[in-house]
């Protein structure tokens, strides 16, 4: 049994057991990478994008959790703690049980946190308000709990945060399920709903951006632009201040997405270089470190310079493994070029699965002569049961 003190080393380790740190073990392991060992605190791991169905009413949250030893790596070391410094002189990790681990390549898959400097108050009133949920923040249950009890005539407020986030298209998500079960039970036409978005459009993406505005309109949401989100624990409103105006938002639910950032580490490690939001500083197009060549990161914490997604995920995962690789042996790295994917759900069993690249432009998998900003019954089975199985089966074990 390894001692606090003691150090380790593998070839390659792996900060962060979500998708992205158990996706690239298990590729790089599949490809002949023997000593890989992956850090992670959590003894559970959540397939993030299925909560967004159980704030919907539409899974359950058992459907997406599964043990962490159940989803790493067999031949893969998993080291049950958090990291706390990165040396990238000495090529070491530091942890805080006190265990000090070496590495040859390290890939930070380290994700994001809520800012709460950004956002003061976030976390008490997440926690301490019964009328605020966030499938974000781990309260996909409160959110089915809210939208569920809804009362007719009431008033509902939900925020999507300026970047870096998680899918900016799954933001969306929690409005588009909760409208459709009030259309259900028939209070839709009775209720005040509000959007506030902290940026000045939607997805940037302009023929997918008219679509939703469109649908938003038909369900007689009110939608704040370039907006930002100040929350009041225990008064049951937030203030929603533009370049323009305050205005204060009385609400009866809240589904709040707050702002996030990187992991501090990643800024005290002297590995966010010049990126806002303490994003680990990479080579957009390679996923290697601006400054330390032996250092990559992808996903959500990542600088990719495009909007994260799972469907973008699979994509930087098969890159990064190449290019770890490939300069190993001092061959051409591969080009990502910010493709990414916005599942959008538009009504209960309809869902835009838009994909795009870094610039906008759409980079659609279907053939030419589909329609790929049309919702379709058939992409929200696709979203909703089939990728959770391709995850769980294919995904995590490197196979896609």
């Amino acid at each position: 049994m390894t001692t606090p003190s003691a150090t380790r080393r593998f070839d390659v380790v792996v900060v962060g057991g979500g998708n992205a740190g158990i996706s690239a073990a298990a590729r790089l392991i599949r490809r002949g990478v023997p000593d890989v060992a992956i850090i992670e605190p959590q003894a559970v791991h959540t397939y993030r994008p299925l909560l967004s169905y159980v704030g919907g009413g539409q899974a359950t949250l058992r459907d997406a959790e599964r043990t962490q030893r159940s989803v790493t790596p067999e031949s893969a070391t998993w080291l049950r703690d958090s990291v706390t410094s990165i040396n990238t002189d000495d090529r070491t990790v530091r942890c805080a049980s006190g265990t000090v681990v070496g590495y040859r390549d390290l890939i930070l898959a380290v994700g994001l946190v809520p800012d709460t400097e950004a956002m003061p108050g976030v976390d008490e009133v997440i926690d301490d308000d019964p009328a605020v949920a966030s499938n974000y923040l781990d309260r996909a249950e409160k959110t089915w709990q809210l939208v569920s009890s809804m009362p007719r005539g009431g008033r509902a407020v939900f925020t999507v945060p300026r970047p870096p986030v998680s899918c900016t298209g799954t933001t969306l998500k929690p409005l588009f399920l909760a409208a459709a079960q009030w259309a259900r039970t028939g209070i839709l036409p009775t209720l005040d709903i509000t959007l506030v978005v902290d940026r000045p459009a939607l997805l940037d993406v302009d023929d997918l951006d008219a679509r939703l505005f469109a649908r938003l309109e038909e369900l007689g949401v009110r939608v704040l632009l370039d907006t930002g989100v100040r929350v009041h624990p225990g008064e049951r409103r937030v203030s929603a201040t533009s370049a323009a105006r305050t205005e204060d938002l009385q609400f009866d639910m809240l589904h709040l997405v707050p702002p996030f950032r990187g992991p501090s580490v990643v800024e005290t490690s002297g590995l966010a270089g010049d990126q806002e939001h303490g994003l680990a500083d990479i080579d957009p197009h390679t996923l290697r470190h601006q400054t330390h060549p032996g250092v990559w990161a992808i996903g959500d914490g990542a600088a990719i310079a495009t909007d994260p997604s799972g469907g973008g995920l699979r994509r930087q995962v098969e890159i990064l493994t190449d290019n770890i690789l490939s300069a190993r042996d001092g061959g051409t790295l591969r080009d990502y070029d910010g493709y990414t994917v916005a599942p959008i759900t538009t009504a209960s069993h309809r869902l835009i699965a838009a994909e795009f690249d870094r610039d906008g432009n759409l980079a659609s998998s279907l053939p030419s002569f589909v329609d790929p900003l049309t919702p379709r019954r058939s992409a929200w089975a696709f979203d909703r049961y089939v990728l959770p199985r391709l995850y769980w089966n294919l995904i995590l074990r490197g196979r896609v």
